[in-house]
């Protein structure tokens, strides 16, 4: 007579108890992971911030760290002082100075971008975030309130002065990092933890 095969209820039930324990080991790894991947992001994109205010100081040229909240991708920027703020004057000179500095599709670039290229000295090309993080708004001097569609911006100038900027990760287990940037050469502040902008720049903004 031929033996049916199959699983007992022992055997189902050791094979449950294997895959909770698996469960409980797996799960606080993957959050371990995003937990380093989000702190690890706002360490990179804060040392990029200070490799982006040592750039604007050697080159004398306005530069500006873009933050793209749809994307989930970051980059560096840079232009001629003359076309930050720009008036018709400045528009018209800039629409007859030598390119040779530029190639075509670096001014094609310009054109779109109101006067800035990316900088791919500093960042070659766009940046993702890692798997799992994402920005959750941004605010910066002249922002009224959060970001959080779109592309913001932090302005860096020749003489060290940045615009002052709170930046805000999170990734899917809802780990929280605040990237703060100060007005004096850029100084970057790191806190673990969702930070206000009326504790990150003391007063100076609010929600």
């Amino acid at each position: 007579m031929r033996k049916e095969s199959g699983f007992t209820l022992i055997e189902l039930m050791i094979v449950v108890v294997i895959l909770g324990f698996a469960a409980m080991i797996v799960v606080p790894s993957i959050s371990n992971t995003f937990r380093f991947s989000v702190k690890s992001a706002s360490a990179d994109l804060a040392t990029l911030i200070k490799d982006t205010v040592n750039s604007a100081q050697i080159t004398g040229k306005i530069h500006r760290v873009a933050y793209d909240l749809k994307e989930q991708k970051y980059w560096v920027e840079f232009t001629g002082e003359e076309a930050l703020l720009q008036n018709d004057e400045s528009k018209e000179y800039d629409k007859n100075r030598p390119k040779s500095f530029f190639s075509k599709n670096d001014d094609d670039e310009k054109k779109k971008n109101g006067g800035f290229i990316i900088a791919k000295s500093l960042t070659s090309k766009k940046r993702s975030l890692p798997i799992g993080v994402t920005f959750k708004d941004v605010l910066t001097e002249q922002s009224d309130e959060l970001i959080t569609t779109g592309i913001a911006y932090t302005h860096v100038f020749p003489h060290g002065i940045t615009e002052q900027s709170l930046i805000h990760l999170i990734d899917t287990g809802k780990n929280e990092e605040s990237l703060m940037v100060s007005n004096l050469l850029g100084r970057c502040r790191l806190e673990h933890h969702y930070v206000d902008a009326k504790e990150a720049f003391q007063g100076a903004k609010s929600k």
